[in-house]
């Protein structure tokens, strides 16, 4: 009579890279998809497959809170491509944000069926706010699709949501959707911009004949993105809202949130940035390629933003991911698409600028892109740390591994990357989603069409 070995799995020799916790050797059961135990290195312990890891770090697989999808003319196909981009830098779970003018069930039906064939990694989407409509089924869409989160555009007025039928909103309007919020327990990420301020600055520019990187920062400046945020907190001080504020991008806008903090004591104000406000400014020499909302800006702050990862101030890393190909850049600055591809280079950025340039604490890395987006968006229950129970998401890092991405590798729909031509140093060797390797050796290695909902059990 045989018995079934321990553990499918037994991850000896490495680093553990736990959350708000010294990194420590340690080794790894994994059963059922499951992390079984955390063990003392070289426990001897019964195993199907062992594999030695003997100087690598073992850190929680990232959960990407800020992904768009279906943005470009690859539609759906991008949970195919992107998501298996997005694993091979350590990513494991991708949140998408989806926007419809019109009611948000066969939007998500759409999706969650589509993206449950084709994709590498599990996911989950959060839904924009934008019509009466979108309240009277905020219910129903909590219920069948176990959404916790979901989206405000502040700079959807006049006509900037018309590409989505969408009436322009209003302060009365963004109240009631942070209430709405707020009654359910759940989570708002806000866009803070106020884009009456930009129609007037941008108008300048474009009479003034600009057309470059830097005029893009100047119709946008920083204190557009700031007063924006310190209104929503007001609302969020009134309405009793967990707000979370997505690309945050500016010096001025650290402060607001810092004041704002402060004066209404308040745990319940979130706050994200990109990796390309870390690395990228408005002067970069790709010009329109780099045309993003809110914009690249100007020096100084980049520096800002990596002091606020370490003090705190900044919650989480979002990628802001956007599978356009360079073709969509075309047009001048006014004309030309935003947004750029960015999952599978996140953790890449930060090990490179943050950990070896700068000394960003691992364990700070691995609460900014992992543990604290999942609690964040209520998936803490499975998923952002290693700890007995959680789901066996993990990325496995050279943090001496030297790559420059090549698009081609990385494999995303795009036909660029903001770093193709910059060296990052620390990658990940393998990458598991649930107890499966997605990433082998730098290497795709899984099935299209593995990825699950994150909401399939709702919290």
């Amino acid at each position: 009579m045989t018995t079934d070995p321990l553990f499918d799995l037994v991850l000896t020799g490495g680093t553990v890279v736990r959350p708000r916790d010294v990194p420590r050797p340690a080794d790894v059961g994994i059963r059922d998809g499951k992390i079984a135990a955390v063990l003392t290195p070289g426990a001897a312990v019964e195993a199907a497959e062992r594999l030695d890891i003997t100087g690598l770090h073992v850190f929680p697989g990232g959960v990407d809170p800020h992904n768009h999808i279906a943005l470009s003319t690859s539609g759906l196909e991008e949970y195919r491509t992107d998501t298996a981009a997005a694993a091979k830098g350590g990513v494991t779970t991708m949140m998408y944000m989806l926007s419809s003018g019109g009611s948000y069930l066969p939007m998500l039906e759409e999706h969650t069926t589509t993206a449950s064939s084709l994709a590498y990694i599990d996911f989950g989407y959060h839904c924009t706010l934008m019509t009466d409509q979108h309240l009277t089924e905020i219910d129903e869409v909590r219920q069948r699709y176990g959404l916790r989160s979901f989206k405000y555009f502040m700079h959807f007025r006049g006509d900037e949501g018309q590409y989505l039928n969408v009436e322009g909103t209003h302060d009365g309007r963004f109240f009631g959707i942070a209430k709405a919020v707020a009654e359910r327990g759940d989570l708002l990420l806000v866009h803070a911009e106020n884009p009456e301020v930009v129609w007037v600055l941008r108008d300048e520019l474009i009479a003034a004949g600009r057309d470059d990187l830097a005029a893009w920062d100047e119709s946008r400046p920083p204190f557009v993105e700031a007063e924006a945020i310190r209104k929503a907190t007001f609302f969020a001080q009134r309405t009793g809202c967990r707000m979370y504020f997505v690309h945050v991008s500016t010096a001025d806008s650290l402060d607001q949130l810092r004041k704002a903090r402060l004066e209404f004591a308040s745990d319940a104000l979130f706050a994200e940035t990109c990796p390309h406000y870390l690395t990228h400014t408005s002067d970069w020499e790709g010009g329109v390629v780099g045309k993003v909302n809110p914009p690249l800006r100007t020096a100084g702050h980049p520096e800002a933003l990596w002091t606020a990862l370490a003090d705190g101030t900044v919650d989480t890393l979002g990628s802001d991911h956007v599978g356009r190909q360079r073709v969509a850049k075309e047009g001048g600055i006014w004309k030309a698409s935003a947004g750029f591809p960015g999952a599978p280079t996140t953790l890449p950025v930060l090990l490179s600028e943050g950990y070896h340039r700068r000394g960003l604490p691992l364990q700070r890395i691995a609460e900014l892109t992992a543990k604290r987006p999942a609690e964040l968006i209520q998936a803490d229950h499975r998923k952002g740390d290693i700890a007995v129970g959680l789901d066996a998401d993990l990325a496995i890092v050279d943090l001496e591994r030297t790559r420059t991405p090549d698009p081609q590798w990385l494999g995303t729909f795009s036909d660029y990357s903001l770093y193709e031509d910059m060296p990052l140093r620390g990658w990940p060797r393998h990458t598991l989603v649930r107890g499966q390797f997605v990433v082998r050796d730098e290497e795709l290695v899984g099935e299209s069409g593995y990825g699950s909902s994150i909401r399939e059990v709702a919290p």
